[in-house]
């Protein structure tokens, strides 16, 4: 890598892309050139985080030049309970990353990143997602790219989540000089999911309780001990110091709770996920969501500070790419002097 790497992050969010390489490289050897992110209290986090002056912007009409550009894309209409029209809703919008490379650079990133669901590979009978997949990388060749892609799940590396997601790393041609690209080996499951926990939780805090609807599936067993429903028709599963579960009510007849042991399920924009520790089970609190996306507490105060509500917090890190993972991609490609 030369003095510094010049970064673009599309639809960024909170940043996690630039989180990762600042803890990779250090963050006076990071260049962001731009950040674009339509969402107001996005833009503030981001902005809070880093220090930035960033303003609300859309993909649609703009340029510049970066050496490493990461994208995700809105996945809503890929995953599985997608309702907008892919062809003209806003997981469309990687048509703007496309145009972009294309037509509004004055030179070509050397590596673009996408991340996404697992489910926009998805070529069932019914729903074929992949088609939009395979129209991406088919415009990334004809630009000069190679792309290698893979699912990779958060929890096998180094994060207590267990949340899977489609990476795709397009290598400019004559930058892998006929090289090929490996991911990183997965590691044993991470679950020490106790880590991330805040330990000066306010338990009298309604933000931190279960609805009645959600307690109503937990019980106690003979013995003491404490049990989930995991269904009209699964029985229970036995919780445990450290279990997360995933309270979920889709309709009246499916109410569960889903245990993750020592690790959490995948969060969401709008996460109902509670944890039992100490005897109490709670739900996770916007600073727990954000750590287990990778970020400090030191970064949760500072969105705290600049206004930002623990729902708006909850909802960033629920749609952010997880920073563990990123770093691992990263280290692969400094590995091969890429970056």
């Amino acid at each position: 890598m030369g003095e510094t790497l010049k970064v673009l992050e599309l639809f960024g969010g909170i940043g996690a892309p630039r989180k990762a390489l600042e803890n990779i490289f250090g963050a006076e050897k990071i260049k962001s050139i731009d950040y674009v992110e339509i969402l107001p209290y996005a833009v503030l986090a981001y902005n809070s985080i880093f220090d930035n002056g960033y303003r609300p912007q859309s993909v649609v009409g703009w340029d510049i030049a970066p050496d490493v550009l990461i994208h995700g894309s809105p996945c809503q209409d890929w995953s599985k309970n997608g309702k907008n029209n892919i062809n003209t809703g806003r997981s469309i919008l990687y048509e703007e990353t496309l145009s972009i490379i294309e037509r509004k650079l004055t030179e070509r990133p050397k590596v673009v990143i996408w991340e996404n669901v697992p489910n926009l590979i998805s070529n069932g009978k019914k729903i074929k997602h992949v088609v939009h997949f395979n129209h991406y990388c088919e415009s990334m060749e004809q630009m000069g790219y190679t792309n290698f892609y893979e699912v990779l799940d958060a929890a096998y590396y180094g994060i207590p989540q267990s949340r899977p997601r489609l990476y795709t790393v397009s290598i400019r041609n004559d930058v892998l000089a006929g090289r090929k690209f490996t991911f990183p080996d997965p590691e044993p499951k991470c679950q020490n999911i106790e880590k991330y926990l805040d330990k000066d939780t306010d338990l009298s805090d309604d933000r931190k309780k279960l609805s009645a609807a959600e307690k109503s599936i937990f019980f106690r067993l003979p013995d003491g001990s404490m049990a989930v429903k995991e269904g009209t028709k699964k029985g229970y599963a036995e919780i445990v110091e450290g279990d997360v579960i995933n309270v979920e009510f889709p309709n009246s007849a499916t109410r569960r709770g889903r245990v993750g042991h020592g690790y959490c399920k995948t969060l969401t924009t709008s996460p109902r996920q509670a944890i039992y520790t100490d005897g109490t089970i709670r739900l996770l609190t916007a600073s727990e969501h954000l750590k287990l996306m990778g970020y400090s507490r030191n970064d949760y105060n500072r969105m705290k500070k600049a206004g930002i509500t623990d729902q708006q917090i909850s909802h960033l890190a629920g749609n952010s790419i997880c920073v563990p993972v990123l770093e691992r991609i990263f280290l692969e490609l400094k590995e091969m002097n890429i970056i």
